[in-house]
């Protein structure tokens, strides 16, 4: 069962670094359902569909897969998987194309040795590990024996996990191709090398754009649309949607509160003559019995005097804490200590929690009572004993020393033996993963704690709550059903109206709505106009009513939105202009210009063809183009950069040093190329060659 875990565990992992999800496409359409819904697809890439039911399939297994890995999911953590598996999908169509045309297969012998043979895939090396964490090459082998009586569950991780392995495998070839088609011929790495290491000094006459106010920049329409026209290239935008919107928040009533604070209140007498206090608390409380020790600071501060005075019995409250009425009751009160250190030997037995050892417990207690018995007579021998006899597999590194520990951290009887015994104490105890051969090595001061029983009720809103909120958002829905009849309502009422500028299609967070993806269907529907106001969402602990202000369709960004937000770097270029056209009056007396436009004279030295930087100015690459293609003792013309106007003269040029071995350039350059390749740059590149209609947000 561990091994179906690890590669339960490992399996998401590989599909998460090789980016294809559970491959439902590759070496056939495993998950094809006949049964998918005509014309119902999420996605079309090139002219491969992604049926609902395919897609379906896919999201529940990998929902699945994560719930079993990490427990409960958030709605945001279960909308990534919903996207990210849709990703996966239309990646797989890609790659599968891809691996095609270039002829990459995985032979069954090639399959074969990913699992047993001299270099076995890291994935499969980390799923079936040992008691001593090391590959167990015998395990993939009974694993393999065993097949046909396994669980049709762990057949089908089985399946899933050996199609990923085959498409880790077509990855790691595909990667290897494309890294080996890299050449940079002598030439090319020569000028990279000059463009590194050839250096320029220069004297600079330069006139900042910040000595002339922005206020004093007047913009025009034809310079906005002129900035427009001339940079449609850098503002192409996804389709966006703006709402206006009020919440009804659902938020527990008076009554709700009063009746939490009486439930409680109601099992106080009963707990404080219960004996089995966890027994109760988990029977009667919404959060589980906690077993762990308070310190002071940890009690509710108007009980913490009672509470360690009174000591074992007292019981305390109804008390609100963080939307919960609690009713506490001390178990015991004790001085203890907050770190503790041991080391320790494990010797477990089959069935033992996390075990895989096959000797029964009563050998494993003779083991324990032997080695015990050593140590006793020899307190320090423990350390070279775990490597040898521990089964637990960090005694190979730390020679069984825990280090230091928290309390409560351990099993209890574990715990409690080091918190209770002095420093150099041996002993055994047993707990669910075998016998412990205890040495506590260090302890630090005690100090006052309480173990407490809390029976806490959550204080929700009630039906009727629920009702009355329902009602109110029904009225102004009601009676509002215009744009411009939501917005005077709002107004009249003392409403607050919230502002979403800018939603996508896959946005997954409204502010103050964590799950708003009703929300965003509506606004991106064909159907929903500009000015149309929506009916009733209904989001967990809220209603919400919407009016729909803009809808901008995917292309080149609106014309108002472009010259609103960069009105500054329009100023910049109209400044730039300005003083172009001024400094003409001073042709090359250009000590007069930067004497009367308020400018500097300065030099920049060791300018490289791939810095970015020009001295104290700032990014400037236009300039720097220019000053890399002068020649020494050339004079500029007037430069309109991004943060000024400038004239440079070259007044020195210092070539690289000479060389014929361009070797580390090549490597340099082959390394940034491989990079590239590993962060997805040649994916990136087929993607963007292939039409893809993503449908995606009617289904989620």
């Amino acid at each position: 069962m561990a091994a179906i875990g690890n590669i339960r565990k490992h399996y998401g992992l590989l599909v998460a670094i090789v980016g294809l999800a559970l491959l439902a496409f590759v070496l056939g359409d495993l998950f094809k359902s006949t049964n998918s819904r005509q014309g119902m697809n999420v996605a079309t890439v090139g002219n491969e569909k992604i049926t609902y039911q395919d897609y379906t399939n896919l999201v529940n297994m990998n929902l699945e897969n994560a719930k079993a890995s990490n427990g409960s999911l958030t709605t945001e953590q279960s909308y990534s998987i919903h996207a990210n598996t849709l990703e996966q999908m239309i990646r797989d169509i890609i790659m599968k194309k891809e691996y095609k045309n270039l002829g990459l297969v995985v032979s069954n012998d090639e399959l074969f040795d990913q699992f047993l043979g001299e270099n076995p895939n890291q994935y499969v090396v980390s799923s079936f590990t040992g008691a001593d964490g090391k590959f167990n090459k015998e395990l993939v082998k009974t694993y393999i024996r065993d097949f046909q009586t396994l669980t049709p569950e762990m057949k089908a991780n089985w399946l899933n996990f050996e199609r990923a392995i085959k498409e880790d495998r077509l990855n790691t070839k595909y990667e290897n191709l494309l890294k080996k088609s890299f050449y940079l011929p002598a030439k090319l790495a020569e000028r990279y090398y000059s463009d590194k290491n050839d250096k320029v000094s220069a004297e600079v006459y330069a006139v900042r754009y910040s000595t002339i106010a922005d206020s004093t920049v007047v913009l025009n329409d034809d310079d906005k649309k002129a900035y427009y026209n001339n940079n449609k290239g850098k503002y192409q935008t996804d389709a966006t949607r703006a709402i206006d919107y009020i919440v009804f928040e659902i938020k527990p009533s008076k009554s709700d509160v009063e009746f939490s604070r009486n439930l409680v209140n109601e099992l106080k007498e009963d707990f404080a003559n219960i004996e089995n206090a966890a027994n109760f608390v988990n029977a009667n409380s919404d959060i589980p019995y906690d077993s762990t020790w308070k310190s002071r600071t940890e009690v509710p501060a108007e009980f913490e005097t009672a509470i360690f005075s009174n000591g074992k019995g007292f019981v305390y409250g109804p008390y609100e804490k963080d939307g919960y009425y609690n009713v506490a009751k001390v178990l015991d009160v004790d001085n203890r200590s907050d770190s503790l250190m041991a080391s320790h030997i494990l010797v477990s037995y089959a069935n033992a929690l996390r075990s895989t050892e096959t000797r029964t417990k009563d050998e494993a207690k003779s083991l324990a009572d032997s080695l015990l018995k050593v140590i006793k007579k020899d307190n320090s021998k423990i350390e070279t004993l775990a490597k040898d006899f521990s089964d637990d597999p960090s005694a190979q590194t730390n020679n069984g020393d825990l280090g230091w520990f928290t309390d409560g951290t351990m099993v209890y009887t574990f715990n409690e033996f080091v918190q209770d015994n002095k420093v150099g104490t041996v002993g055994m105890v047993e707990t669910p993963f075998g016998y412990h051969i205890i040495k506590v090595t260090n302890r630090n001061e005690a100090t006052p704690k309480a173990r407490i029983a809390v029976v806490s009720n959550e204080i929700t809103a009630s039906t009727a709550t629920y009702q009355n909120v329902f009602a109110e958002a029904n009225r102004f829905v009601t009676e509002n059903t215009t744009a411009e009849e939501f917005n005077a309502a709002i107004e009249a009422q003392g409403l607050n109206k919230r502002t979403f500028p800018s939603m996508r299609a896959t946005t997954n967070y409204i502010t103050g709505i964590s799950n708003p993806r009703q929300i965003v269907r509506w606004a991106f529907d064909e159907n929903t106009k500009v000015g149309d106001m929506s009916s009733i969402f209904d989001l967990d602990d809220m209603y919400v009513v919407a009016v729909l202000t803009k809808a901008v369709p995917e292309g080149l960004a609106p014309y108002d939105e472009i010259v609103d937000r960069y009105e500054y770097v329009i100023k910049k270029e109209k400044k730039g202009a300005m003083l172009a056209e001024q400094a003409k009056a001073y042709g090359t007396d250009y000590q007069k210009m930067i004497d009367n436009l308020k400018g500097e004279k300065t030099t920049v030295d060791n300018v490289t063809f791939e810095g970015r930087g020009f001295g104290n100015f700032g990014v400037e690459d236009k300039v720097i183009g220019t000053v890399i293609g002068m020649k020494e003792g050339e004079v500029s013309e007037p430069i309109v950069g991004g943060n000024g106007l400038y004239v440079v003269k070259v007044t020195k040029e210092t070539p690289a040093a000479a060389t014929k071995d361009y070797t580390n350039i090549q490597k340099e350059q082959r390394s940034r190329y491989n990079n590239q390749i590993l962060n997805n740059a040649a994916y990136s590149a087929l993607k963007d060659n292939i039409k893809i209609e993503d449908n995606s947000i009617l289904f989620y």
